[in-house]
């Protein structure tokens, strides 16, 4: 493995088990550790600064989510992007983030939707695909945190961490994101005016296309891309 790029270091008053793991999914998430990738726990450790233990109890916890898995040879490595994958969990997330949306009792209020539609601004204006992921993320964990069940909010967030690999393989290798970008905005119209069902309906339609954009940018059907060469 090759040792990953420089992460926020880890300060003292951040617990660390949960410092390590989130720098670790950073990694993953900018595609510094790609799917395919051996992962070593004295890389990492040398990297992040801290002990081989926590990073290997954060290591334990990814591979319960079925981000990387362990190889006798190669020790872990990050799971390969598989079109199995895309087609059983991307209809779960796109139920589990429209249930939250159904479960907002009211409308947007003014800082609420200002903050919201900032990150929209940001996130159509911007052409790196390493800020438009953490942007698109910001603004899908805004809208689900109306719903206020942590249970919910938990489960999503584990399955988002499982597919971060694809969304930044897709958008680094993919810029277009128009019709992504314009469902967006009738998400949080639909919030704005409290139609919690219209807003559920257009999350739900939008994590389908998305399936639908990453299931044949994988078969390299996506107008001719292709899948990325670190895709199996």
């Amino acid at each position: 493995m090759s040792t990953p790029g420089p992460v926020a270091p880890i300060t003292r008053n951040e617990p660390l088990r949960e410092a390590v793991y989130a720098r670790i999914v950073t990694l993953l998430s900018t595609g510094r550790l790609p799917p395919g990738t051996a992962v070593t726990e004295a890389a990492l450790s040398r990297s992040l600064g801290v002990s081989r233990t926590p990073v290997r109890e954060a290591l334990l916890r990814l591979e319960a989510e079925g981000v990387v898995h362990s190889s006798p040879a190669r020790g872990f490595v990050v799971r390969p992007l598989s079109d199995r994958e895309v087609s059983e969990v991307y209809p779960i997330l796109a139920a589990l983030e429209a249930l939250a949306l159904r479960s907002v009792r009211r409308p947007l209020d003014t800082a609420e939707h200002d903050r919201l539609a900032g990150l929209l601004d940001e996130l159509e204006a911007s052409g790196d695909a390493v800020a438009r992921r953490a942007l698109d993320t910001d603004f899908h964990t805004g809208l689900i945190s109306l719903c206020g069940n942590q249970h919910l909010l938990e489960a999503i967030a584990k399955l988002r961490t499982s597919l971060s690999r694809y969304e930044i393989a897709y958008m680094q290798h993919t810029p277009s994101r128009g019709p992504a970008d314009r469902q967006h905005r009738l998400v949080l119209s639909a919030l704005a005016e409290g139609d919690h069902e219209r807003a559920a309906a257009v999350i739900e339609e939008h994590w389908h296309d998305g399936k639908r954009c990453i299931a044949a940018w994988l078969a390299g059907e996506d107008e001719g891309t292709g899948a990325a060469a670190t895709v199996r």
